[in-house]
């Protein structure tokens, strides 16, 4: 599996190599689209204020994508390796969710399929994820991530929703009665690790794997987003109008040296769990233990310490037709908008406004723990390649 992967990522990779050196002028298009096709959101989390935009800008809701409009940049988008769908709450569009993926696979040959989830309507999420695999094809990897901060009590808190806690569990259950009937259905959960219980790591761990059937538990930094809301305004900036009324750093990110501290019992997590694990897991868990390495000592130096693809392998497309670079840098750093474009993907991709972001990024204005972003970074850097092989390798089943 493994290696027809990476016969379809390597010719991209050598691309976006070409283009990093100046060697072509445009780089191909991205091999992981991250698509937020809502806002909506009811969970009320303290790590995040995406749920206020609507509540303070109820207009914006009208102005998000329309299926229709979906198919059309589709068509001109090329190959990708993954549909990284996010929100707000995915499956509060689960009418036309699975729509939307059909299309990432016909037009686009995805050959992956994310989707995050608050699990607070599982009924929602049950029609979604059915929807969803009913119209793509069985080779095409599901992946579903519940959201689970927190035990009982501490979950509902950090979330904001008395009772989400007991959602998951459902979600959980409906889930894997899914997965019983289709092999191609992932079930994962992450935690955000904030202020509010990175200390509870280890006990949220040992609950999982006791209580749940999951792939994969993930674990993924509360960093400080453009696309969460959670930053504070840099001076002289000029934060859209729609967005300035919820924009604000909620100081829940952990130090550099307290994630640093916990990044060694990840990577000793991630290691036992590989040897369990389908191969699609361990291919994701072994770049994770890279990831986990490298996000520590970001956070800990504040610098890059490889270069960073965004607006090249990876972009984000946010519900109303703005492409980012990446959800860190979102609204300050835009691409454009494919509505100003006619929906061609291809077009927005090679304008004058694109370059000058991707030279944005190259120049090292910023710097991030951004997990997505980070994996397609790890395949372009021959070092980190290598330990990932190793990795991998190392901890195959026998």
């Amino acid at each position: 599996m493994m290696l027809d992967y990476m016969k379809f990522l390597a010719p991209r990779l050598v691309g976006y190599k070409m283009a990093m050196m100046g060697l072509r002028k445009y780089p191909p298009h991205p091999v992981v689209l991250n698509f937020s096709i809502t806002n909506k959101c009811q969970s009320r989390c303290k790590t995040c204020n995406i749920w206020e935009l609507y509540q303070k800008n109820p207009q914006k809701e009208r102005e998000e994508l329309q299926t229709w409009e979906v198919e059309k940049i589709f068509k001109t988008e090329h190959d990708m390796f993954l549909l990284n769908i996010c929100g707000g709450e995915p499956f509060l569009r689960h009418e036309d969710i699975g729509d939307i993926c059909k299309y990432a696979v016909k037009y686009c040959n995805a050959r992956a399929i994310h989707s995050p989830t608050n699990c607070l309507a599982p009924e929602n999420i049950e029609y979604g994820v059915r929807d969803i695999l009913s119209k793509i094809p069985s080779n095409v990897k599901l992946t579903i991530k519940m959201s689970l901060d927190g035990i009982g009590g501490d979950h509902d808190a950090i979330r904001g929703v008395e009772g989400n806690f007991k959602k998951v569990l459902d979600a959980h259950d409906r889930l894997v009665k899914i997965r019983d009937e289709h092999p191609n259905l992932y079930v994962d959960a992450g935690t955000t690790l904030s202020t509010m219980n990175a200390h509870k790591l280890p006990d949220i761990i040992k609950w999982v794997h006791d209580n749940m059937k999951l792939d994969n538990f993930y674990h993924e930094i509360a960093d400080t987003r453009a696309e969460l809301f959670n930053v504070d305004p840099k001076e002289g900036e000029n934060v859209p109008t729609d967005f300035n009324k919820v924009v604000k750093d909620l100081k829940v990110t952990p130090t550099g040296q307290q994630y640093w501290d916990i990044a060694h019992f990840l990577q000793e997590e991630a290691s036992k769990e590989m040897l369990t694990k389908r191969d699609f897991s361990r291919i994701s868990q072994a770049l994770r233990i890279t990831y986990y390495d490298r996000a520590a000592w970001v956070q800990k130096n504040q610098k890059r310490k490889v270069k960073c693809y965004a607006a090249m392998s990876n972009a984000h497309l946010n519900p109303w037709g703005d492409l980012w670079p990446c959800n860190v840098q979102a609204f300050r750093q835009s691409l454009g908008n494919v509505r100003d474009f006619d929906y061609n993907f291809d077009k927005l991709w090679k304008s004058a406004q694109a370059q000058k972001v991707r030279e944005w990024v190259s120049q090292e204005n910023c710097f991030c723990p951004l997990v997505g972003q980070a994996m397609v970074d790890t395949l372009l850097d021959p070092k980190e390649v290598m330990k990932t092989l190793n990795i991998y390798f190392k901890n195959k089943k026998k």
